[in-house]
């Protein structure tokens, strides 16, 4: 079958994407190992065991031999062996510093070890072959437009979260198991993260407590696996793991919808000769004691099977579909006895054609003049009083912060450059701030940057009577307010005052708020605020 050499895109494209289409859901992602390798050039699972065996001057094929051949025994015995030079090796001091409190066993050295190794060599920069390479890098850049569901994924690293940024990570079986998942625009690592090192499962003790669990975690995966497609990437037919998934699926599926499975389930392996013409064929497994259909895809490249999954369409954007299910599931699992209904608000739509679409959304018992009101909702109806609520804590249910940097802030609240509204709790909870404090405004209107970066001034003649009167007499935020100054004053002594309590703080404010006289102090108030918001997201004040 030729390959159309003039875009790089081989006509199984096509098919592939018809193949998916077929399915009422749309697919998930299961990564493996060699993904990093192929993007970030990250060694599989027993090229790092082998590493730190060489870095200890321990003969890993020694080890693995003694484990007869199974790597999780022969990951136990380098991690003994590595144990004593992570305690007492200046090498490893900074990690030992930073996590010999949280490590209590002797594979925890190990852990973090390859933990901190993977942090180092993790993003997508110069010097990996996802950005070095071309051809590599194309294929990322098609990667990051695959139309999918979710992500689950053995690997460590981050690649997952730089590819698909809006997805939030479950890390580990407790997170996915115990957690309230979505199963729609999420990604979960269930062998655990390098961010959270002990989470790792490296050794014959992890894996058998991972298998112990794997019934719950198969139920779990059950539910993606019975509604989409699922699409293997980076492993082997012949991986040990991906077979023990498989087979609890299998088992718990039965007999008789096996075949109905396997119709969902893609696996595509590498070949390494450039010049191959990717296949796209039937074949089967035996699993759980019967024989199980897969769609098998071989191909060198895999820039034309992003392609295929770009190609698919949704109705709306993930995170949207995301945060009306965790409303309903929030709704329905924490209900206020004393509301009758909730209003969810319509979240908007971000797609280009989307200005004719129109959502409406609702649960509960509802009366005629509530279904008469129904068209004064819109998604574009934030107010600076819902942030004011939801900064101070009074909102039940805390408000996505993406969505109020990209439409609630500049499209419902409107506020002016000069206005005081608070933002930084959003940022930070979007993940649009890093370590060092720097804001990535990539996306968002100018107003949010604004907001973000104008100074919190208080007037001189307050500045200079706080330093005269105040300054060193009433130094908490309860002190101020049980004084008998002026309101005005008090909430410009509020902004001023150094180090305060926060949850006093924010207890002061919200009686503030409450107060029916607030009205003449407003301004003060919103600069009070905008100043706590600064000092709660770790913000120096300014």
């Amino acid at each position: 079958m030729p390959t159309d050499v003039s875009h790089g895109v081989p006509p199984q494209t096509e098919e592939l994407q018809i193949s998916l289409a077929a399915h009422s859901a749309l697919p998930y992602l299961f990564l493996g190992s060699g993904l990093s390798r192929r993007y970030l050039g990250l060694p599989d699972w027993e090229a790092l065991l082998r590493r730190f065996a060489d870095e200890i001057g321990e003969d890993f094929d020694y080890h693995l031999a003694s484990a007869s051949n199974d790597l999780p025994a022969a990951a136990t015995s380098v991690a003994l062996k590595f144990h004593p030079h992570w305690w007492r090796d200046s090498a490893y001091e900074s990690q030992k510093m930073a996590y010999k409190a949280h490590v209590k066993d002797e594979d925890g050295g190990l852990k973090v070890a390859i933990a901190t190794y993977i942090q180092d060599h993790e993003d997508l920069v110069p010097g990996r072959p996802g950005v070095d390479d071309k051809d590599l890098s194309d294929e990322i850049d098609r990667l990051r437009n695959a139309v999918v569901d979710g992500v689950i994924t053995t690997n460590y690293d981050s690649l997952t979260d730089q590819l698909f940024p809006g997805f939030p990570a479950y890390v580990g079986q407790d997170e996915l198991l115990l957690s309230d998942a979505q199963f729609i625009a999420e990604t979960y690592k269930i062998h655990g993260s390098a961010d959270q090192p002990l989470s790792l499962v490296v050794t014959q003790g992890d894996y058998e407590r991972f298998s112990r669990r794997n019934h719950y975690l198969a139920a779990k995966l059950l539910t993606i696996f019975a509604e989409h497609p699922v699409v293997f990437v980076g492993y082997s037919l012949n991986d040990d793991y991906v077979g023990e998934i498989l087979d609890n699926i299998a088992t718990a599926v039965g007999p008789d919808r096996i075949d109905e499975l396997g119709h969902r389930i893609y696996f595509v392996e590498w070949n390494s000769n450039p010049a191959f013409v990717p296949v796209i064929e039937q074949a089967s497994l035996v699993r759980g004691g019967a024989r199980l259909p897969i769609t098998r895809i071989e191909t060198n490249t895999l820039g034309w099977i992003w392609d295929a999954m770009s190609q698919l369409e949704r109705p709306f954007p993930a995170a949207v579909l995301r945060q009306l299910r965790k409303h309903v599931f929030d709704l329905v699992t924490h209900p206020d006895p004393s509301q009758t209904r909730e209003v969810v608000r319509a979240i908007p739509i971000d797609a280009a054609d989307a200005g004719d679409v129109r959502v409406v959304f609702g649960v509960g018992s509802f009366t005629e003049k509530d279904l008469e009101d129904l068209s004064t909702i819109s998604g574009r109806t934030l107010t600076r009083g819902d942030i004011e609520h939801d900064v101070l804590g009074l909102r039940k249910r805390p408000l996505d912060a993406e969505n109020v940097l990209l439409y609630g802030i500049p499209m419902g609240i409107r506020p002016s450059a000069t206005s005081f509204l608070p933002v930084y709790k959003y940022l930070a909870e979007a993940g649009r701030v890093d370590t060092d404090g720097v804001v990535n405004y990539e996306g968002l209107t100018d107003i949010v940057r604004s907001l973000a970066e104008r100074e919190i001034n208080v007037v001189a003649r307050s500045r200079a009577r706080f330093t005269r009167e105040v300054s060193g007499e009433l130094v908490t935020p309860r002190q101020i307010a049980d004084s008998s100054y002026a309101l005005y004053f008090k909430l410009d002594c509020l902004t001023l005052i150094e180090n305060p309590d926060l949850d006093e703080l924010a207890t002061v404010l919200r009686e503030i708020y409450a107060m029916p006289d607030l009205g003449g102090n407003v301004s003060q108030f919103r600069r009070a605020l905008c100043h706590f918001d600064r000092l709660k997201s770790g913000r120096t004040p300014g």
